[in-house]
């Protein structure tokens, strides 16, 4: 996120840029001082992306001498009067120095329009290939950036994503607006991914929730389409038998196959298969097996696989009163709402989490940051269940969760 400051000593005037500036607050972030010498201090210790000032202020630092400080320490700071000086000779100091020169009252949609220009132009451009729109989003995300995002396809299909401090905000692609495009757009198989140059104006939010659980249904959805035309092939591919029941009914005469094998009972069930599980069904009960292995844990009760959206994918349990198909996503939502509570504290995500009920225990563990694929685990033990152990085996099973679901 781009931080620009402000500089004024007029309280009245910062307070007047303040409401105005507050809604394109998904552009970039303004820093308000009133004072020269507050200004200098948080150019030597901040990361600064573009100055706003005024030129006449009281004090040993007013406007002229901020510009030659950023210019004398060779900072790469662009900047930006704005100002009431009609003294042409004392404005020719800066002039030369700075992107541009306002008189005030200055008109807000210029000032915004000649900030996100500058901005613009410090915005990495260029295109990213070989680099999964989900991975990138994440990092997007992890580092609460705001740009707008093209993804394509060799094929000519392209859309945008709109990321303000790594929030999706919007999505367009072809005829689809928001959620519904961004699905479309995360779930892309080989896209190349462009950072497009910032909107001048500010961007309507039409995506709501968190960006992970956003990832995670659009992968869902990828999957879920995918094994259904895995389905539709394989019915064509695979014509059904014609039934013995059916040749009787179309001919009035037993099929060959039936006058062969005999009308008895135990000849028709002798005849009859089982369909072999499909590929969900055994990575299911694979990781069904991998949280059996929690139960050699000491107060062990349950335990679960969830996706990002609180769907139990696989479960294992040894005590019937915890049912946690109908439980897990409350739990999860508890998760979520402790990502986002980290992030607002400047603690980045919650990547782990243990409750302590009179009772018994609740660990929470998810699949990690860079992980391909997020989900969570959860654990639930008797009030003396041993917690160290059911942390560590948590963290090994991850991977081996991963794997499954990649």
């Amino acid at each position: 996120m781009y931080n620009v400051l402000i500089v004024d000593d007029d309280q009245f005037t910062l307070n007047l840029l303040g409401d105005q500036l507050k809604s394109y607050g998904d552009l970039f972030t303004p820093i308000y001082v009133n004072d020269g010498q507050k200004a200098i201090d948080i150019l030597d210790a901040e990361k600064i992306s573009l100055l706003v000032t005024d030129l006449v202020m009281p004090g040993e630092f007013d406007g002229w001498a901020i510009v030659d400080h950023i210019e004398k320490k060779q900072f790469d700071i662009p900047c930006i009067v704005i100002t009431s000086c009609e003294e042409e000779e004392r404005l020719q100091q800066v002039r030369h120095k700075v992107r541009h020169l306002f008189y005030k009252p200055v008109q807000i949609q210029q000032l915004v329009e000649s900030i996100t220009a500058i901005l613009n132009e410090g915005l990495a451009q260029g295109s990213l290939q070989g680099v999964s729109a989900v991975s990138f989003l994440q990092l997007l995300e992890m580092e609460g950036k705001t740009c707008l995002l093209e993804i394509s396809e060799s094929d000519g299909k392209k859309g945008l994503l709109y990321i303000s401090k790594g929030t999706l905000y919007d999505a367009m692609f072809k005829d689809l607006r928001g959620l519904e495009a961004a699905y479309r757009l995360i779930a892309m198989d080989t896209p190349k991914l462009q950072i497009k140059t910032l909107p001048r104006k500010k961007i309507r939010r039409r995506i709501e929730g968190e960006m992970m659980g956003i990832i995670m249904e659009a992968m869902r959805l990828k999957d879920e389409a995918a094994e259904d035309k895995q389905n539709t092939d394989n019915q064509v591919e695979n014509k059904t038998p014609v039934s013995f029941d059916e040749v009787e009914s179309a001919t009035g005469q037993p099929s060959m196959e039936k006058a062969q094998t005999g009308n008895g009972q135990d000849d028709q069930q002798a005849g009859e298969t089982t369909s072999p599980p499909t590929q969900k069904e055994n990575n299911t009960m694979s990781m069904e097996a991998t949280l059996e292995e929690l139960r050699s844990i000491k107060g062990y009760k349950a335990a679960a696989l969830m996706n990002y959206t609180g769907e139990v994918l696989a479960a294992d349990s040894i005590d019937e009163d915890v049912d946690l198909d109908n439980v897990g996503a409350v739990f999860n939502d508890i998760f979520r709402s402790s990502h986002e509570a980290a992030g607002k504290v400047g603690l980045k995500v919650c990547t782990e989490l243990t409750m302590k009920t009179p009772d018994g225990l609740i660990i929470m563990s998810c699949s990690g940051l860079d992980a391909a694929v997020h989900f969570h685990l959860i654990a639930i033990l008797d009030k003396d269940g041993n917690q160290a152990l059911a942390k560590m085996q948590l963290d090994k099973m991850i991977p081996k969760m991963l794997a499954e679901l990649s």
